[in-house]
Order: C-alpha cells, then structure tokens, then sequence
C-alpha cells in the first residue's frame, strides 16, 4: 500500500526505536508490530546503526514541478468543498492562483501528504431541536459525578451479516484486470442484543431478524406476525436478559448492585408505556436519561458493534447462520475489559466534544 513521505518516515523511525529499546526482538517481529516486511525492517534499522540518516536523500534528475508552497497551495484547494476531484483541484489553481499542474502532479502530491480520496460517510441529517436535545443531554451528563457511567448498562441490537455487505474498496489496476467482487443477493443476518457495562458484557439474545427466526407476536393492527421486533418480544429481552444480566454483572463487580440504570435508545418497541414501567420497577436505579434521537455517535456501544463486526469478517468464516452466532458468541468472550473501561472513563471527553461542537456529530 501507498504510504506519503511524512508516514514512511514515522515507520523507519518506528522500526529504529523498536530495535534500540528491544535489541533481541527479531526483525520479522518488529515488522508485524508496525506493518512492514522484514526487509523494510532489516534496511532502516542497519542504516541506524551505522549512524546514517533515516530521511530520503536527494536524488538526481528533475527537481518536482511542485515546491513546498505549491504542494500548500493544492492541500489546501483540496480540502475546499467545491473540490471533489483532483481534476476540480487542478482546474482551481489554475483558475485562482494561475498555477498548472496535470492532474497526476496533485494526485501525487495529496498521497505524499497522507490524503486519500475516499467517499463522505452518510449519517442523518440533524435538525435545530435535534442538536439542541443532543446539548441538553450532554451537559446533564456531566453535571454528574464522573464515576456515576460505572453504573450504567448501555444496550443496543446491531445485525451482523454473514457477508461483507460494505462497498468494495477500490483498488488500482488496469482496465482489463479490474475483477469482480462476489456478493449475496440477500445475505444470511443475525440480529442481536447485547449490553454493556464498565464491568462487563451480557450475554447474547438472538431476535427476530435473525435468518430463519420468526416472531411468535402477532401485531393487533395488521393480524400478521411482526416482520421485526415488537414491543413483545423486546419485554422478552428485558425480563429474560437485561435486567438478569445487569444484576449479575453488578452483583459480581460489588458496586452499584442496588443503584444501576439501564439506558437504551428510542426505538418504539422500547420506549412503550409496558416496557418503561417494568424497568421502573426491576431496574434498582430506573431508565437513563432519555436518549435523544439521530444520536448513535454518541453512544459507547456503537464502537464496540464496529469493533466486534471488523473482528468478525478478519478472523472468522462462518458459513451459515449457527456458525455466525458461534463466532459472535466467541468474539463476545474475547472483549477485553480495558476495552469496556477505556469506553466509559471517555463517557466525558464525548459530551465535552458534543457541547463543544453545539451538538453536531462527533467522531470519537
């Protein structure tokens, strides 16, 4: 892969550093620590010990067309909205700074400097009163006592799919060997909840959505089985695992066994006049604070569905839906609890950054 001239940089001075700090530690090793080949290793740590410098040095033939101002200049024009393209950054300098360059001298440049051309993430559009809500929770949040997230039990539903639904990357090739990427016409889903807390993990609860899993709830409106969860089913996740698995994880940490809360999001079937009563009346510190809507950024739990879907698709294969809730049953045990402890000690840090940004998305 591509890195610009300022990362090759930091990874020979990684591989030096390594080296002098841990002399008996091989040069394959030290590549696996900081994703390099062994030879990459093998070349810049030896030019260290010979006291010779890790930087490039000048080469012969014609000096680049683009000096350290010009470079400046494209960064900048890049970062400019209206420039999507490097074609729109050529044709921007040209038109503001009358400055030429072909579009492969501004690809190069933004690569050296560490750019990538990569498509914006979509995310759900917040309104006025949607920022204002976000506000408003954070700065409640932190009028609390710092340790009060420990007792806290943050849960969600994520669907894991069995294949890799994301948009294939893009990769360089010629025309003629551009390939193809396999993909399901309708990819085998587990559906899942699970909580979280700054003691641990619950267990898994499959639900409706999983493949082959139909609700056994008929919606009194239509007369049909839900095609999703329902209010129902979710009492059933409450009363069967969340509010046992709470319990359990307090009562095994030996701290707010008699004061947790439980916080989840605004999906209908969860926010019932059924549901919030059971867990006013079995959840020993009640519900959480309203969670305001279009908000998953802020939420500990998101990062810990990402983490766990990378974990998925890099070191397992599962080949049907019982091998898919296996291998998330085995990720689920592998959760480190510096992990957990890391996500809600920075409960704090994301409010801050909420009301900092007055409560646009944050990216933490």
């Amino acid at each position: 892969m591509a890195k610009g001239i300022v990362a090759l940089q930091k990874l020979r001075e990684q591989a030096a550093t390594l080296k002098k700090y841990h002399p008996d530690w091989s040069f394959n090793k030290i590549g696996k620590k900081i994703g390099c080949r062994h030879s990459f290793v093998s070349r810049w740590v030896r030019r260290d010990q010979a006291c010779e410098p890790l930087h490039d040095q000048s080469r012969s033939g014609r000096p680049p067309k683009a000096d350290a101002a010009a470079q400046e200049h494209i960064v900048m024009a890049a970062q400019l909205p209206e420039c999507r393209t490097a074609a729109d950054v050529a044709a921007k300098l040209q038109q503001d700074q009358h400055l030429s360059f072909s579009v492969t001298t501004v690809k190069r440049v933004l690569r050296q400097h560490g750019l990538q051309h990569l498509s914006p993430v979509a995310r759900p559009m917040l309104t006025d009163s949607h920022k204002l809500a976000r506000v408003k929770f954070a700065k409640a949040v932190l009028r609390r006592d710092k340790t009060s997230k420990r007792r806290w039990l943050n849960t969600d539903s994520k669907i894991f799919h069995l294949h890799k639904m994301g948009r294939p990357l893009r990769r360089w090739c010629s025309p003629g060997a551009r390939g193809t990427v396999p993909r399901p016409k309708h990819s085998i889903a587990a559906h899942v909840y699970m909580g979280i807390c700054y003691w641990g993990v619950t267990k898994l609860m499959f639900v409706t959505g999983t493949h082959k899993q139909v609700s056994k709830f008929v919606n009194p409106k239509s007369k049909r089985l839900y095609a999703g969860i329902g209010s129902s089913e979710y009492s059933e996740v409450l009363s069967q695992m969340f509010v046992p698995e709470g319990n359990r994880l307090f009562q095994q940490a030996g701290q707010w066994a008699d004061k947790w809360q439980l916080q989840q999001d605004n999906a209908k079937p969860h926010k019932t006049a059924t549901n919030m009563a059971y867990i006013a009346e079995n959840v020993p510190g009640g519900h959480f604070l309203t969670w305001p809507a279009c908000s998953p950024d802020m939420s500990p739990i998101e990062n810990m569905w990402a983490w766990m879907e990378g974990k998925l698709h890099k070191e397992y294969q599962p080949k049907n839906v019982e091998e898919l809730k296996d291998s998330l049953e085995q990720i689920r045990q592998s959760i480190p609890a510096s992990m957990l402890h890391n996500m809600f000690d920075g409960f704090q840090a994301r409010m801050q950054r909420v009301v900092d940004l007055d409560g646009e998305y944050i990216n933490m």
